[in-house]
């Protein structure tokens, strides 16, 4: 099991103390446990290190480095793995011991099982994860440590260790894992030759077509020894129906001499560092990365928030830099480890990554980033992975998110008595106006999707070969959930737009909010007419183009209950609420279609037709269950009573938090338990919005 130290009885939702420092003992949760825990260190570039309490790597994306060659994208493995051996000089009689502190899987023979070799996993004692990752082994009264730290704004991480309990000599043996790959991509057959190798007496520097690593050990010994380790498996990838298996080069050994001293022994430390071509744009905080999260989780404590430290340290993951015409701004990386920065995620996500946490000048620079790159009123939906020129329009909602983020951005400063620039609201009435005048999205093909406002007043897009809202899966050319017409969610969030721009300009242009206010009078009965009176007494997901409402029972109705400017009366907001909780409601979120709907899907997993299929069709997505709690409290007009039921709903995700996190939510979880009593954690194990939503949602609680 993994606790948080130090621990305390407390009731769900309420503080707890908390200094960030999550541990998982072998003893207790046994290996397989230590396997299944991922932890996450970034550096406020898109780079990051990432892998298990066990210490193995289980997916083609973990490495101790994977940095950003085009910050904050372009991923690059850089080291994958260490295999690092003690060996214990006896004396006299007694006999050298070695203790492995490495593993990596590979397949036994034809067998589909899996072997660790090393045999580094079998003396772990336990891993700490908080600002660093501690790993404890022990052999007998000897205790080794290892520590990794990566480095803030750089693309560099540092391995250290130290020994105790041994009053001898000792040598530490380190054979570094390069792969020199990007972060997507799997290599088998690997040649030697792919890579070349300048030693020095300390140094080694490792060059694989453009990417180059320096590895630095000072008071160690490098010997040059170019070789390839074939066949390390990563059994996530099994599960995702990828393949699954790679070759790993190192360039030879560091060794390091511990001379005995009856004390403890510093084994020394390897620096790792990518050798960019051009300089990387680092963290524009005003603070390092210490100071920040301390200042974020100080904000979280203030307003109530559980476990703050442990979710400033989450938080601070995701926002990240990103460069724009010439300017350094602020992003929002969807999720670790294969996501970059999507602007629906990035708007869900800032209000708690950055509002509830202080962070106001990184929320600027955020929706700046974005307001930068409008055309025609949309925002991106993502910014391109490899060219940093393209962006991508395929989005309906990003745009609404956008202007939500950007209205709570200016109550924030407000209250802050800060002033936001006058740029923000300009480009908030550019969005509103757009599509007010009607305006195009583009499918992944380029192909242009009309976005209008319909005789109702209600936004319109989209067709059955389309994905433009949230629920956007699609393999293969099929379309899993394309929602197509008047989505619920959408317009709830266009009526938001309308009255908070019309709240806004309402003393700086009296006449256009008055037309922005009575343009929502409009779209509030259009919505009424076309939402209520869905299936269970909630609301209706979507209507079609010719006016067919949908049948299915989904979570995207409790957007609208959740808004503090809603369309809904109190008695449609409350029945929504109800047929939520009644039949979507789970303990770490919601599920995404109802039990029982002929299309429902109780399990996430295989290859990616099937997982994307099962992806919106009853999967449990943690980030809407903060419009649930929110709008539980708003049902219950913030009452004791409603709080504490609001709270009850959260408890879970602090509970996974703290627990199968390790420090972070994960993206998804199975629509059903298994075995063991639980939904399965899947897809990415560091997700923003799943983070950001318990964040702000739990200071809601906190200050109701």
């Amino acid at each position: 099991m993994t606790t948080l130290r130090p621990t305390s009885p407390s009731a769900p939702g309420s503080p707890t103390p908390d200094d960030g420092v999550l541990t998982l003992h072998r003893d207790a949760g046994g290996v397989e446990a230590l396997r299944r825990a991922e932890w996450l260190l970034t550096n406020g570039t898109g780079g990051y290190a990432m892998g298990t309490a066990l210490g193995v790597n289980t997916r083609r994306y973990h490495g101790l480095l994977v940095a950003a060659a085009t910050p904050p994208v372009g991923r690059v493995v850089v080291l994958s793995q260490v295999v690092d051996e003690l060996i214990l000089h006896g004396t006299g009689v007694q006999p050298d011991q070695r203790l492995d502190l490495s593993s990596l899987l590979f397949r036994s023979g034809e067998d589909i099982g899996l072997i660790h070799a090393p045999g580094g996993y079998a003396s772990l004692e336990r891993c700490d994860r908080a600002a660093t990752v501690r790993w404890t082994y022990t052999l007998g009264p000897v205790r080794v440590t290892r520590d990794l730290t990566l480095h803030d704004g750089e693309p560099a991480a540092t391995l250290s260790w130290s020994v105790s309990g041994w009053e001898g000599r000792a040598t530490l043996r380190v054979t570094p894992l390069l792969p020199l790959r990007d972060f997507h991509a799997l290599d088998t057959g690997l040649n030697a030759q792919a890579y070349t190798v300048q030693a020095g007496a300390d140094t080694a520097t490792v060059t694989r077509g453009e990417h180059t690593a320096e590895l630095v050990a000072q008071g160690a010994g490098f010997e040059s020894g170019p070789d390839v380790w074939r066949g390390a498996v990563y059994p996530r990838e099994t599960f995702r129906g990828q393949d699954d298996h790679e070759d790993l080069f190192t360039p030879g050994c560091f060794v390091f001499d511990l001379p005995g001293q009856g004390a403890d022994l510093r084994g020394g430390a390897l620096q790792v560092r990518r050798v960019e071509s051009t300089p990387g744009l680092g963290p524009e905080a005003a603070a390092p990365r210490g100071v920040r999260q301390d200042a974020a989780a100080e904000a979280l404590a203030a307003a109530g928030v559980p476990h703050a430290q442990t979710l400033a340290r989450a938080a601070d993951s995701f926002v990240v830099s990103r460069e724009r015409g010439g300017q350094a701004l602020s992003t929002v990386i969807a999720g670790y480890p294969w996501f970059a920065d999507w602007g629906r995620d990035t708007f869900i996500a800032l209000p708690g990554l950055m509002l509830t946490t202080g962070r106001h000048e990184e929320a600027g620079r955020t929706l700046r980033a974005f307001a930068d790159a409008l055309r025609d009123g949309l925002v991106p939906n993502r910014f391109d992975d490899y060219d940093p020129t393209l962006a991508h329009y395929n989005t309906v909602d990003g745009s609404m998110w956008f202007v939500n983020a950007a209205l709570a951005y200016f109550d924030a400063v407000k209250e802050a008595g800060e002033s936001a620039e006058p740029w923000l609201l300009d480009a908030v009435r550019a969005v509103v106006d757009a599509h007010l005048s009607g305006t195009a999205a583009q499918d992944h093909g380029g192909r242009p999707i009309p976005i209008a406002v319909g005789d109702d007043g209600l936004i319109v897009a989209g067709d059955d070969h389309t994905q433009l809202t949230w629920m956007d899966a699609a393999c293969g050319g099929e379309v899993f959930t394309p929602r197509p017409g008047r989505c619920v969610e959408i317009n709830a969030l266009w009526y938001s737009a309308l009255t908070g721009l019309a709240q806004r300009i309402a003393d700086l242009d009296p006449q256009a909010s008055q037309a922005y206010a009575k343009q929502a009078q409009r779209v509030a009965a259009g919505f009424q007419a076309a939402f209520e009176g869905g299936p269970g007494g909630g609301l209706i997901d979507h209507v079609r183009p010719d006016g067919t409402p949908s049948t299915e029972l989904r979570p995207n109705q409790i957007i609208a209950c959740a808004l503090e400017r809603s369309p809904l009366s109190d008695a449609a907001r409350a029945g929504a609420v109800a047929a939520v909780r009644e039949h979507l409601l789970t303990p770490v979120g919601l599920r995404t279609l109802a039990p029982g709907d002929g299309a429902y899907r109780p399990h996430y997993g295989g290859d990616q037709m099937s997982r994307d299929s099962a992806y919106h069709q009853g999967t449990v997505w943690p980030w809407p269950l903060g419009s649930y709690a929110e709008a539980v409290l708003r049902v219950g007009d913030f009452s004791p009573a409603a709080r504490r039921e609001a709270q009850q709903a959260l408890s879970g995700l602090h509970v996974h938090l703290c627990g199968a996190g390790f420090g972070q939510i994960h993206e998804i979880f199975d629509a059903e338990p298994g075995t063991d009593g639980t939904h399965g954690p899947r897809g990415c194990p560091a997700q923003a919005w799943s983070v950001s939503e318990l964040i702000r949602v739990s200071a809601l609680c906190g200050s109701a």
